[in-house]
Parts: C-alpha cells; sequence; structure tokens
C-alpha cells in the first residue's frame, strides 16, 4: 500500500507507510487544499468478499502472471446454478481523519472470457448508504480496465471500496480484480 498526496500548489509528496496518513491529513484541513490518495496493489490484506449464496459463488485472492503489480490478483466468480437475484462483494474500508469535500476511487478489471457485470462502489462503511457508483459490463479479456467511481453524495472519513459482481441464470460470471486506490479532496 502507498500513499501520496497533492497540494493545491502541485507538490507530490509519496510515503510509504499508513501510519503517516495521520499526520498528514492533521494538516490538510489549513487553508490549502490538498488531495491525498491511498493505493492498494491487493499485498497489504484487508480485503473480504461475501455472496449471497457462497454454494454457487464467491471469490479469492491469487497470483497471476498477468497481474499488473505484483502478482495477486482478486478472482470473483459465479457458477450457472447461480439465481437471478445473487450477488457478491469484493471490498475493503478505508479511513482518513479529516472530512473530505469530495473522493473518488478506482479498481482494474480484466475478464476472462465468461460475462461479467457489477458496479466499482463507495459506501459509507458507518452507516452502509452509497457514495458514488459506476456500472461495468462485458469486461474483456486483452487488458486490464480502470474503473473510477466519483463521489455523487457526501464523503465521509470511512469509505468502503468495493466491486460488485451480479449473475446470469445458466451461465458463468467472472472478472479479476487489480489495483486499487481512493482519493480524498479537502
Amino acid at each position: 500500500m502507498s500513499i501520496v498526496a497533492n497540494t493545491k500548489n502541485g507538490v507530490r509528496m509519496g510515503f510509504g507507510a499508513l501510519a503517516l496518513i495521520g499526520s498528514l491529513l492533521g494538516s490538510a484541513h489549513d487553508a490549502k487544499a490538498a488531495t491525498v490518495t491511498i493505493s492498494d496493489n491487493l499485498e497489504s490484506g484487508g480485503w473480504g468478499f461475501w455472496a449471497s449464496n457462497s454454494a454457487t459463488g464467491g471469490g479469492f485472492l491469487t497470483s497471476w502472471s498477468l497481474a499488473r503489480s505484483p502478482s495477486t490478483i482478486a478472482y470473483l466468480y459465479y457458477s450457472p446454478s447461480a439465481g437471478a437475484s445473487d450477488w457478491l462483494q469484493f471490498y475493503k474500508g478505508f479511513t482518513t481523519t479529516v472530512t473530505p469535500t469530495s473522493c473518488s476511487a478506482s479498481v482494474w478489471l480484466r475478464g476472462n472470457g465468461f460475462a461479467n457485470h457489477g458496479a466499482v462502489e463507495m459506501i459509507d462503511t458507518t452507516s452502509w448508504t452509497y457514495i458514488g457508483s459506476t456500472p461495468y459490463s462485458g469486461v474483456g479479456t486483452a487488458a486490464w480496465v480502470k474503473y473510477t467511481v466519483n463521489n455523487t453524495y457526501a464523503c465521509t472519513k470511512n469509505i468502503t471500496v468495493r466491486v460488485t459482481m451480479g449473475t446470469q441464470p445458466g451461465a458463468w460470471e467472472q472478472v479479476y480484480v487489480d489495483d486499487a486506490s481512493i482519493s480524498w479532496n479537502y
């Protein structure tokens, strides 16, 4: 996981430890605007999976030579026997110390020859209400595609970034996930 901060005057600062975010954000609420970005290559842990029907779908972390970097990706799937209302999510919570004025999150998706559809979302971790959502469908196998979601509703200090996937009864649904990031603007 890495943290990058961009100040209003264009100065870009990089930090290798999440522990520094508290001191960074403590001064981010002064008169100068700032952006703090946390990048997560899925190697640092803390990601979870949840499926409405775990007998027919789910997900796991795995290594793949075609990963963006370094080698860990998430694999999400539903089998043809899944129901029409089944869905799953791959998620991780992120926290900041100052209430942001706006926020965005990104993940990279790649198909593997089967159908796929769902959304990349930001959710308030405390109330589990939507902050923003970007749909995806039919992600191809040729390359990684970046999906970005911006806030539609007010940003909070505690945001869960998640990738959801729906089902297509009678067919496989599968997608790979890599390299997530979240940005808070102050």
